[in-house]
C-alpha cells in the first residue's frame, strides 16, 4: 500500500522525499558511527594509557615482589597518583591473594589480605576499565598487576557529544528541506561529500581530511562543524600520542638509570650483575674461559677529600674515557662502585692474555690527568679472577677478584695480581685486623713504647721515638707492619696518628719537667695525616694542651710525604718551624732522596735507614750509601741518626764516620714508659753508655 501511493506521488515530491529521507539516513549514520567511534576511541584511549602505567608499574615493582618488600611496592603503587583516570591498583602474588594496593578514593577499601582475585563481568558500559600486567623477573612471573580506572568521565561527556552531533544533524535536516524546494542538487551534492568524507575518516583513522566549504549557507556551515569536529578529533590524538611519547621516553630514563651510571655513563653494578651471570652462564656451558679484572684507584679517597667531588667526578670521567679506548669493542667495563670498575674479558684463550691488558691499564695510567688546573697521578690496582679456574659462579668470581686486587696493593699498588687460592686467608686475616682495628682505640688496646736515642760521644739520652704497639686480648701482640698499612688504606691512620701524638707528648711534657738534661721526642707523622689541611692547627693545639715544650718536639715524615705537594707542605712546615717544631726525614735513603727537597724544607735531621745499616761494615753497597748519606748531612749541615743499630762494629763504623746519634736494640730495646722513666733517670745521674760496648736490654 505505502509502495502504491508512493508510485502516485509527483517526482519533485518523490526527490524531495528521497532526498530527504537519503539525508536523514546519512546523519543518522553518522551519528551513530561518530557517537560509537568517541564510545570506543575514549575507551581505548584509557586502556593505552592504563597499559603504558601497567608496564612501568610491573618493570619497577617486580624487585619489591620479589624480595617481599610490601612498602616498597605500597610506594612504586602510589606513583599512579599521575593518572587521574586510576581509581585503584592491586599487586597479587601467584597464589591471587593480594599483596600491595593502591586507591585514590581512601574511602574505596583495599582487598583484604587473604581475598581473591575478582573481575567485573563484561558491559558495554563497565563500571570500571580493568587492565591486567605480568609481573616477571627474567621471563618467570611472580605476581600480577591489576589496575582500574573510572570511565565515568568519559560516560558524562557523551551526551554533550552526542548532543552536538544530534543538534548539527537537526540543523542539516531542516536546512535541506528548505533549500531542496528550489536547489536540490546543490544541497545534495555537499552531503554527499560530508559522508564520503565520514566514510574516509572512518575507514583510514586519518583525521586530517576536511571537508571542502563552497558557500556560506547552513550546508557550509554544516561542512565547519565536521571540519571542526575532525580538528578536535586530530588535536586530541595528536595531544594523546605526544603524551604516549613523553611516557615512553620516562620509561627509557628511568631504563638509563637503573642500569647506567650517570657519572661516567658506564654499565653501573646492576647491569654488572646481570651480564657477569650471563657470560658465566654461557661460559660455563661451552666450556670457555672468562676474565674477570677489579679495578680499584690508588689513593681517591684522598684527592677527593683533598680537591673535592666535583675533581673527583672529573677524574672518574677521564678513568672510564681512558679505560674504554684500551679494550676491544667485545669487552665490557662497568663502574660498580665509587672508584672500583670492573672489565669483563670473553672468550679468554689463556690466562696470560689478561697481562697484556693489565699492563696496557697501568701503563694509561702513568700520564697525569689534569683536571680543573690540577695535575693528578693516580694509579690503579688490580685484581684478576678466571671462570671456570678460579670460581663458575659470580659472587665468588667478584669476590676473589677483589681479594687479588687487595693483594695487589698490599704489593705497593699500581700493579696487578691473579688470584690464588692461599690469598683467601690473607683476605680474611686482613678483615678480621681491619674489624678489630676500628675498636681497639675505644678498648684503650694501644700503648706507646719509647726507644731511646743516644750520643756516642757522651754515652747520654739525647731523644726519645715514639712506637706505636696494640695488644689485641685474642690475637695477642700485633706487629706494626701488619696493622699500620691497613689503617692507611682505611683512613684509621688519622685518629690513631692523633691519639699517638697526644699520649707522647703528655709523657714527654713530664719527662721533660724531671729531667735535668732536655731530650727530643720522635713522632711519626703519616702522609695521610699530613695531608690533612688543618694538620698544623692540630699538632699546636696538642702540644699547647699538654704542656709540651715545641722546641723538643721532632716530627719525622717521609721523603714521599714531602715531595707530594710541596707548596702545601711548604706553608704548613714553616708554620709549625715558627713555633720551635723540628722535622726530621725518616728512613732517609729509600724514597725520592732529591737533594733540592732538602734545602727547601726545614729540614734538622736525616734518619739513616735500618736497612743499609744491617750492612755495614761487610757490605761494600751498604757502607757506601751510608757514607754517602753521612756526607750529605755534614754538607747540609744537618743531624744525622743512624736506626737499627744491633752490633758493637756498627756502632764504632758510625762513630768513626761522624754519625753520633744512633738508635737500636743494641743499646736499648724499646720500653714502656715506666722503664723509659728510670731509664732516663740512669741516664741523667750517671752515664747510659760509657762505651759503645755497653748493652741496655
Amino acid at each position: 500500500m505505502i509502495r502504491s501511493r508512493f508510485k502516485n506521488l509527483s517526482i519533485e515530491t518523490k526527490l524531495q522525499f528521497i532526498n530527504m529521507a537519503t539525508t536523514g539516513f546519512a546523519l543518522g549514520l553518522v551519528l551513530v558511527f561518530l557517537t560509537l567511534h568517541e564510545l570506543w576511541y575514549q575507551r581505548e584511549t584509557l586502556l593505552e594509557n592504563l597499559m603504558a602505567d601497567g608496564r612501568m608499574i610491573a618493570s619497577n615493582a617486580s624487585a619489591a615482589v620479589l624480595f617481599q618488600d610490601r612498602d616498597e611496592a605500597t610506594e612504586i603503587l602510589s606513583a599512579l597518583q599521575a593518572s587521574p583516570a586510576v581509581t585503584r591498583a592491586v599487586i597479587y602474588l601467584p597464589d591471587h591473594k593480594p599483596f600491595a594496593s593502591y586507591a585514590r578514593d581512601a574511602n574505596l577499601a583495599a582487598p583484604a589480605e587473604g581475598a581473591v582475585v575478582t573481575t567485573h563481568p563484561p558491559s558495554l558500559f563497565p563500571s570500571a576499565l580493568e587492565f591486567w600486567q605480568d609481573i616477571q623477573v627474567r621471563d618467570e612471573k611472580i605476581g600480577d598487576l591489576l589496575i582500574e580506572a573510572d570511565p565515568h568521565d568519559l560516560y558524562r561527556t557523551l551526551p554533550r557529544y552526542l548532543s552536538i552531533i544530534a543538534f548539527s544533524a537537526s540543523i542539516a535536516l531542516l536546512l535541506a528541506f528548505l533549500v531542496l524546494q528550489r536547489l536540490k542538487t546543490a544541497i545534495t551534492a555537499p552531503l554527499l561529500n560530508l559522508t564520503d568524507l565520514m566514510r574516509k575518516v572512518s575507514r583510514h583513522k586519518d583525521y586530517s581530511l576536511r571537508s571542502e566549504v563552497h558557500s556560506s549557507d547552513e550546508v557550509g556551515s554544516l561542512a565547519h562543524c565536521f571540519n571542526d569536529m575532525l580538528e578536535q578529533i586530530q588535536h586530541r590524538d595528536r595531544s594523546l600520542r605526544e603524551e604516549l611519547s613523553e611516557r615512553r621516553r620516562a620509561e627509557e630514563h628511568l631504563d638509563r638509570l637503573a642500569y647506567y651510571d650517570t657519572v661516567t655513563g658506564l654499565p653501573n653494578r646492576h647491569y654488572f650483575n646481570e651480564r657477569l651471570a650471563h657470560i658465566i652462564g654461557g661460559a660455563n656451558s661451552f666450556a670457555e674461559r672468562t676474565a674477570l679484572m677489579f679495578i680499584d684507584l690508588d689513593n681517591f679517597k684522598i684527592i677527593n677529600d683533598t680537591l673535592g667531588h666535583a675533581v673527583g667526578d672529573l677524574l672518574l670521567q677521564d678513568v672510564g674515557g681512558r679505560l674504554k679506548a684500551l679494550l676491544r669493542s667485545g669487552d665490557y667495563i662497568f663502574r660498580i662502585g665509587g672508584d672500583e670498575f670492573a672489565v669483563i674479558l670473553e672468550k679468554v684463550e689463556h690466562p696470560e692474555d689478561c697481562m697484556a691488558v693489565a699492563e696496557k691499564i697501568i701503563q694509561a695510567f702513568s700520564t697525569c690527568f689534569t683536571l680543573d688546573q690540577h695535575q693528578i697521578f693516580v694509579g690503579a690496582s688490580i685484581g684478576i679472577s678466571f671462570c671456570p679456574d678460579d670460581a663458575t659462579e659470580a659472587g665468588t668470581l667478584l669476590k676473589n677478584a677483589d681479594t687479588a686486587m687487595y693483594s695487589a696493593k698490599e704489593r705497593g699498588k699500581n700493579t696487578f695480581q691473579f688470584f690464588q687460592p692461599e690469598m683467601k686467608g690473607r683476605a680474611l686475616n686482613r678483615l678480621t685486623l681491619e674489624n678489630n682495628l676500628r675498636r681497639a682505640l675505644e678498648r684503650s688496646e694501644f700503648v706507646l713504647y719509647y726507644q731511646p736515642q743516644f750520643d756516642l760521644e757522651s754515652g747520654r739520652i739525647t731523644g726519645m721515638e715514639a712506637l706505636l704497639r696494640w695488644s689485641h686480648p685474642e690475637l695477642g701482640t700485633v706487629s706494626p707492619s701488619e696493622f699500620i698499612p691497613i689503617a692507611e688504606d682505611s683512613g684509621l691512620i688519622v685518629p690513631l696518628g692523633e691519639w699517638v701524638l697526644r699520649t707522647a707528648c703528655a709523657q714527654a711534657a713530664i719527662w721533660q719537667a724531671e729531667c735535668a738534661v732536655p731530650f727530643v721526642l720522635g713522632v711519626n707523622i703519616s702522609g695521610r695525616q699530613f695531608k690533612d689541611d688543618t694538620v698544623a692547627e692540630k699538632v699546636l693545639q696538642i702540644v699547647l694542651e699538654t704542656g709540651m715544650d715545641p722546641r723538643l718536639l721532632e716530627l719525622e715524615l717521609t721523603e714521599s710525604t714531602l715531595m707530594d705537594g710541596s707548596g702545601a707542605n711548604m706553608r704548613k712546615l714553616m708554620r709549625l718551624r715558627a713555633m720551635g717544631i723540628r722535622f726530621s726525614i725518616d728512613d732517609f735513603g729509600t724514597g725520592y732522596s732529591s737533594m733540592s727537597y732538602l734545602k727547601r724544607f726545614p729540614i734538622a735531621t736525616l734518619k739513616i735507614d735500618r736497612s743499609f745499616i744491617d750492612g755495614i761494615p761487610d757490605n761494600p753497597e751498604d757502607v757506601a750509601i751510608t757514607t754517602a748519606i753521612i756526607a750529605v748531612g755534614k754538607s747540609l749541615n744537618l743531624e744525622l741518626l743512624a736506626e737499627g743499630v744491633e752490633t758493637r762494629e756498627q756502632a764504632e763504623y758510625l762513630r768513626n764516620n761522624g754519625c753520633r746519634h744512633i738508635q737500636g736494640n743494641y743499646f736499648s730495646k724499646p720500653l714502656p714508659a715506666n722503664e723509659a722513666s728510670l731509664l732516663l733517670l740512669v741516664s741523667n745521674g750517671k752515664p747510659a753508655v760509657a762505651e759503645t760496648s755497653a748493652t741496655i736490654s
